[in-house]
């Protein structure tokens, strides 16, 4: 052996993290002293935005040409739209802008009579930074602390603690002082750019009023949202007061959209449509008892609840003629790739991985693969005992000189999710193939699944053997539909594509924000989001790993636990428009019965419906 091959696997400790990339997203219309207050306090931050996109909405008071002039050491995207399509559109062209021009980390959302603060930015981020180790495990929705010119408390932007906020959702905002909240508004809020990338854009049909409160409880229903009191702006409005004082004609959109949202999203859980409703019904009531002018109001009221019998225009139609507005999430072109195109072995492990079988699985998938992978991404979740770790310290010798190995060695467990995150990111190569710590992949695995991905394929899965022990006794073999049409078709009932026989590639993937916390569904919600974005899929028929099924396993796929990850895992899948609510009734209901059937019941009727024997 040589000295190269004995060596112990190189370990990457924890590395300071590369700040996010921030992009700033103002949106205009005929307020042009009020921009250039907003720029400036954005270019006098202790923290700059990697770019400001500067979206005009057809303003005739030369602002657009202000910002073309202007000297700053902002990098500046003016956008100069040729019609007003209100706040709502402006926000859904910025936006889609900061995340396919800039790849925006996090995007910074305001209107034009926003000024922010010498540290909005810096304790925003450090906020966002420290919540958790991991990006996935950040909030998806961050407001700023908003004030009048005269430094009180804006009433307008107030936030509210989120409803049936958990103990654990307040201790962790409480640790980087802030607070849990359910909503933000467009007035300093800060948006995860993979939270946008999941789950698309705003609607831009809004126009105006409720379009920010639909769009952030959107990206905050399954995922945490706080308030960061050190992050403050002024906004200067007018007015001090709330919305709900003599709105005006524009009471007709408020009315409109207040019915979109609550009868034709998924931005919010039924019990809150209901809390919601009965919190609108109550402001409505305060606006006409405090109105001037109750007959405009009841009109707009009316016609409100009128338009809202049609459902809002796709963002395609309210923009066309207007911006060539481009699809978020955006997979890039799956072009042929070179054959022989070098790939990336990505594998997690954590402290009740056994040392023999990890081994074993990191030998199948690279030293004896046909077509054995580039490099090799360990991703260690968190500490583990000495023996996993001895099999860590031998792993580029287990893995051969075809193979370079790292080692991630993060300092806490984190969970598979974050972990896989946190590993795709550390890949070098374009195309990314997944292992387990326990399964093996037979030899000519990749040999047969690259070719697929070369030819044009995002993502591509495989049959698999389960086994126990012996991974020579093969007990079952999981079929699993081949074609794109059947694997659209069978996403809507289950995941279709077996995790750990998945090669892909890493672009398509992150392109829909990667992997996402969804409960034992991480890989679930990948692939569906990949789907809707109209990735390339296949499967191969033929069987590439054999994976292991430990004792217990039957037994741990049953009970009330279980069921209400399947339910979580439901509503993630309704909420993004991936399933219906009839397939949403049907998935729930098999699974109810399924998770209370008698343990050799369960394990026989898996492998007849979902794992069938060859």
């Amino acid at each position: 052996m040589s000295a190269t091959e004995s060596a112990p696997a190189p370990l990457e400790a924890e590395t300071a993290e590369a700040p996010p990339r921030v992009v700033a997203v103002v949106v205009s219309f005929n307020r042009r002293d009020l921009l250039a207050r907003t720029l400036a306090g954005l270019a006098s931050g202790t923290m700059l935005p990697a770019a400001v996109v500067v979206v005009d909405n057809a303003s005739t008071d030369g602002s657009a040409e202000f910002v073309r002039t202007l000297e700053t050491p902002l990098s500046i995207d003016l956008v100069e739209l040729g019609a007003n399509v209100g706040g709502a559109g402006g926000f859904t062209v910025g936006i889609e802008r900061a995340v396919l021009d800039h790849g925006a980390d996090l995007v910074w959302v305001m209107d034009d009579d926003t000024e922010p603060h010498a540290d909005t930015l810096a304790a925003a981020v450090d906020a966002w930074r420290r919540y958790a180790q991991a990006p996935e495990h950040r909030p998806t929705v961050l407001a700023s602390h908003v004030v009048w010119s005269d430094g009180r408390e804006h009433p307008m932007n107030s936030m509210r603690e989120r409803l049936g906020v958990t103990a654990a959702q307040r201790r962790r905002a409480a640790a980087v002082g802030a607070r849990p909240i359910r909503s933000a508004s467009f007035v300093s809020c800060f948006l995860a750019g993979d939270a946008v990338r999941a789950l698309g854009l705003p609607v831009a049909d809004y126009f105006l009023w409720g379009d920010d409160f639909e769009y952030t409880t959107r990206l905050a229903r399954f995922h945490d949202a706080i308030q960061v009191p050190g992050s403050v702006v002024t906004h200067h409005t007018k007015k001090f007061g709330t919305t709900d004082v003599d709105p005006g004609p524009r009471f007709y959109y408020e009315v409109r959209n207040r019915f979109w949202l609550y009868g034709r999203t998924h931005s919010l859980a039924p019990w809150e449509r209901l809390a919601y409703t009965y919190a609108t019904a109550r402001i409505w009531a305060r606006t006409f008892a405090k109105s001037s002018d109750r007959r405009l109001l009841a009109g707009c009221l009316a016609r409100g609840m009128r338009d809202a019998l049609r459902a809002p225009r796709s963002n395609a139609e309210v923009l066309a003629g207007i911006y060539p507005l481009r699809p978020v999430p955006e997979l890039p072109p799956a072009a042929p790739l070179p054959a022989g195109e070098p790939f990336s072995l990505l594998l997690p492990v954590y402290d009740g991985d056994t040392a023999g079988r990890f081994r074993r699985a990191l030998a199948s998938s690279t030293a004896e693969q046909e077509r054995p992978p580039a490099e090799a991404v360990i991703v260690r979740d968190g500490p583990v005992h000495a023996d996993l770790q001895a099999a860590l310290d031998d792993a580029q010798a287990i893995a051969g000189p075809a193979t370079a190995v790292r080692v991630l060695a993060l300092p806490a467990n984190v969970g598979i999710t974050a972990a896989l995150d946190l590993g795709l990111g550390a890949c070098s190569h374009a195309v990314v193939a997944r292992a387990d710590a326990d399964d093996i992949s037979l030899p000519r695995r990749f040999a047969a699944q690259l070719p697929v991905i070369e030819a044009g394929a995002d993502l591509v899965g495989s049959a698999m053997e389960e086994i126990g022990d012996d991974e020579a006794a093969v007990l079952a073999t999981r079929s699993v539909p081949t074609s794109p049409p059947q694997i659209r078709a069978a996403a809507r009932a289950r995941n279709p594509i077996s995790h750990p026989t998945v090669v892909f590639r890493r672009a398509a993937a992150e392109a829909v924000g990667g992997y996402q916390s969804v409960p034992a569904a991480e890989d679930y919600w990948l692939w569906a989001r990949m789907i809707a974005a109209g990735a390339a899929v296949r499967n191969l028929a033929e069987p590439l790993v054999r994976y292991r099924v430990s004792g217990g396993a039957y037994e741990r796929r049953g009970g009330l636990r279980v069921l209400a990850n399947d339910v979580a895992t439901q509503d993630q899948l309704l909420a993004g428009g991936f399933i219906t609510r009839a397939d949403w009734l049907r998935n729930v209901g098999i699974r109810a019965v399924y998770r209370f059937l008698p343990t050799s019941v369960r394990a026989g009727r898996y492998r007849r419906m979902v794992a069938p024997r060859s």
